[in-house]
């Protein structure tokens, strides 16, 4: 990716901060000396103190060299002036010219006063005759005077002086910003480490080789097997050895220990002198001592074959395991991350200037990611419309920038457009509309001996059921049907008193309280038009069906009181935070305490009614669908409006694509939006677009659809009653469970699914409520485990953030 030279030095500048906050000083000081965008005087100034002469040279010379200037040749002149005066306190002449002799041919050609001096320390008797040196008693403070000399030198040369001040910056400039886009990345791997992974990307394709070697030793994330095969290949077995060792020493375990002594042995012929190439076939396996060739092998080649030996050790070794593999990312991923919040980075994190730093930035259009390093290699195409026209086999996938109504995404696009697959099973190629099909059998229920059903007991079938629900602790489920009656079915141990979990080995009893009574809700004046809703606050249930709200007993089914008079009508509600509640009413939403009955704010901004509501708690933000085919983003803090979205859709050009259901992912970030034709999944609290799934016209329209409980499976039903198993992450489908594998043959196939409620602990139970008014809960097989087989993308896979993409069965 194409940078301009400021915002490359602004992160170099932040990945230098990472790294000294970090404690990898090795590779910040390398990255300093590799970039040569900040000369630090004070690690400088360390090397000098110490009497590290070479290594004092040595990160100057990647700043200046002796001919640039007369104060780079006094620094240079001084450091080795310095090295003469330390031989010469050991009262060793003689070594102090062979020391100096080589340094000083090099001014040989610059007769001034610097040649002068250092002739003339040589010809001297005793180094106390010297002026200057003869001030010193000790080492210690002779360093101390030549550090001042060389400290006035460094600010005054004109090749160093823009490169000494290192700019002032948040604390954890770089790992703040990342936090900031991706607060909840959902991998075992912290942000930390992600972090580590994406600057040695960088590091290696900006060619800084050192830092990148030095920070994988350093930060011990990533053994790098070519690297360390270099070394072997080579006979450099110090290196190997040195490399080898930031990750694991001979004592931890065999595997370390046989590596190790490996390498010394070679280290231990090659001092010899010998001919190694006898004793490296002996280190072969041996299987492969006897085979004649290798006793023809130059030593090279043994060495290669000595490296696959090695690098299994490596591979068996429980220390290493976890490290060899780096993350499959796409090119420049650390840049392609930080150029979506370039225009907030730079003021923020990484601009000095006064009036910038002090001014109040927002974070409340910074964009959001799902995750760091493990993005999926989809299939890219910004002419995605013409190809959505083609046939399509299942699981194919391309980012289509016509699903987003949003131009700087699109045009973010162009710099990343390419094509690629998640594995070889999903291939596409939108351009010339080939379309690869999985060689993968997509896996398919048909009857129920293939899955485990169960319907749940009902005395009378009173409408179709419109609203459905798990308890919080799985025990029972809730149903509210058309005709605004409730049912709710609980869960039993065998002494009837206690609860059981919801699963299909245990059939529930439909639940009537000893009093008799029937929990219905009022009936508003146009029940036809009317939106069923309620909400657990336990043990209280609120619910609506076009007339007032009612609040019940659960236990009892005793209502206990009613408000909201229509009109308008109660479209939906929720809970937020404590007793606060949000209610979706026809153009609408209140915000409303439970304990003071009084209304906090009344949020404007949809033409329609609202459809649902979805709160995330840690972002603090409640968000609404709507019938306009809108959906809005409210902050808690003040209620303000942070965001809207005009939902539109891939392939089609619908009016108005009613959102009928909203929800939350686990991670509190990722939003489920579902309507008639299409399953969407946008991010909070931007509402950037990140994926769509377009099913096949002939399954269509989509009734519902509904997260697991683990945030692993979305499960989607449509109106032909087939339930569709999808994998949230990269909308791949994964199983298909058809009608006739829950509903008996014979029934209207007017029946289906209108509503689908997901287990709170069990990922792969779900319950299905129809339109006859019927509830079947359905899992797996006790014997598969799942639903299907997830689709094994390469590493690297995930929820794509570069732009929206489709997703077409």
């Amino acid at each position: 990716m194409d940078i301009d030279k400021d915002s490359y030095t602004k992160l170099i500048i932040l990945i230098l901060q990472f790294l000294d906050e970090e404690n990898y000083k090795e590779s910040l000081h390398l990255l300093e000396q590799e970039s040569k965008i900040f000369f630090n005087v004070n690690y400088f100034g360390e090397t000098i103190v110490n009497g590290e002469w070479e290594k004092a040279e040595e990160y100057l010379s990647s700043f200046t060299k002796l001919n640039d200037n007369r104060y780079s040749m006094k620094l240079f002149f001084e450091i080795r002036k310095q090295k003469y005066y330390e031989a010469s306190v050991r009262n060793d002449q003689a070594e102090g010219v062979n020391v100096l002799w080589p340094d000083l041919k090099v001014f040989l050609d610059f007769q001034d006063e610097n040649y002068e001096e250092l002739a003339g320390l040589i010809d001297l008797k005793n180094f106390r005759d010297n002026e200057h040196l003869s001030q010193n008693v000790n080492k210690e403070s002779a360093r101390a005077i030549s550090w001042g000399d060389l400290k006035s030198l460094v600010e005054q040369n004109p090749t160093l002086q823009d490169k000494l001040i290192f700019p002032r910056l948040n604390k954890s400039g770089l790992l703040s910003i990342i936090t900031l886009i991706c607060p909840n990345p959902g991998k075992k791997t912290s942000i930390k480490e992600e972090l580590i992974y994406l600057i040695l990307q960088f590091l290696d394709e900006e060619k800084l080789k050192g830092t990148c070697h030095k920070l994988e030793q350093e930060s011990k994330i990533f053994f790098n097997m070519n690297y360390f095969g270099e070394f072997v290949i080579s006979g450099e077995w110090d290196k190997a050895l040195k490399y080898l060792s930031a990750f694991t020493m001979p004592d931890d375990n065999q595997h370390s220990a046989k590596i190790v002594f490996t390498l010394e042995k070679q280290k231990y012929l090659a001092n010899l002198g010998r001919n190694d190439q006898v004793q490296a076939i002996k280190i072969l396996p041996n299987d492969l001592q006897d085979n004649f060739l290798y006793k023809y092998m130059d030593a090279t080649s043994l060495r290669a074959n000595l490296c696959d030996v090695l690098k299994e050790s490596v591979k068996s070794n429980p220390i290493l395991q976890d490290k060899l593999k780096f993350p499959a990312m796409d090119k420049s991923r650390l840049l392609t991350i930080l150029k979506k919040i370039m225009d907030w980075w730079i003021p923020h994190c990484a601009n000095s200037t006064t009036d910038l730093y002090k001014k109040n930035i927002s974070l409340v259009n910074i964009p959001k990611i799902p995750y760091l390093c493990r993005e999926p290699m989809i299939a890219v195409n910004s002419h995605c419309q013409e190809a959505s026209a083609l046939p399509v086999s299942n699981g194919l996938v391309f980012h289509d920038s016509s699903c987003c109504n949003d131009v700087s995404l699109q045009a973010g696009m162009k710099s990343s457009e390419k094509y690629g697959s998640r594995d070889n099973t999903y291939l596409a190629d939108a351009n010339s509309g080939v379309y690869g099909k999985s060689t993968e059998k997509l896996a398919e229920i048909n009857d129920p001996s293939e899955c485990q059903t169960l319907v749940l007991p009902d005395t009378s079938l009173t409408g179709g059921v419109t609203r459905l629900m798990y308890s919080c602790s799985g025990d029972f489920i809730l149903a509210l049907t058309q005709n605004a009656t409730h049912k709710l079915w609980r869960w039993y141990c065998d002494d009837q008193h206690s609860s059981s979990k919801a699963s299909t080995n245990v059939e529930p009893q439909l639940y009537q309280p000893s009093s008799g009574l029937i929990m219905t809700n009022e009936i508003g004046t146009q029940p036809e038009n009317a939106l069923s809703c309620f909400s657990l606050k336990d043990p209280y249930l609120f619910s609506a069906s076009g007339g007032k709200i009612s609040i019940f007993n659960l236990e009892t089914f005793e209502r206990l009181s009613t408000f909201g008079s229509p009109p308008p009508s109660t479209t939906y509600f929720t809970f937020l935070m404590q007793n606060i509640f949000a209610i979706g009413l026809d153009d609408s939403i209140l915000i409303r305490c439970f304990d003071s009955k009084k209304t906090i704010a009344h949020l404007k901004g949809h033409q329609k009614r609202i459809t649902c509501l979805a709160f995330s708690q840690n972002l603090n933000v409640l968000v609404s669908s709507g019938a306009d085919a809108q959906l809005c983003v409210w902050s808690t803090n003040g209620w303000e409006k942070l965001a809207s979205k005009i939902l539109q859709s891939t392939g089609e050009m619908l009016e108005c694509p009613v959102v009928n259901h909203i929800e939350f992912h686990q991670d509190q970030i990722h939003l489920l939006a579902v309507h008639e034709r299409n399953v969407h999944i946008y991010e909070a609290p931007t509402l950037n677009h990140s994926m769509q799934w377009v099913p096949q016209e002939s399954d269509l329209p989509i009734t519902y659809a509904t997260y697991s409980c683990d945030g692993q499976s979305i499960f989607v039903s449509f109106k032909n009653g087939c339930i569709k198993v999808l994998v949230a992450t990269t909308l791949y489908l994964r199983c298909r469970i058809n009608v006739t594998a829950y509903i008996p043959p014979g029934l209207s196939s007017d029946v289906y699914p209108a509503v689908i409620a997901a287990h709170p602990f069990q990922p792969n139970n779900i319950a299905l409520g129809l339109t006859d008014g019927r509830v079947h809960v359905l899992e797996p097989l006790e014997s598969e485990g799942e639903w299907g087989i997830s689709p094994q993308p390469k590493d690297g896979d995930g929820l794509s953030t570069a732009s929206c993409s489709a997703v077409l069965e």
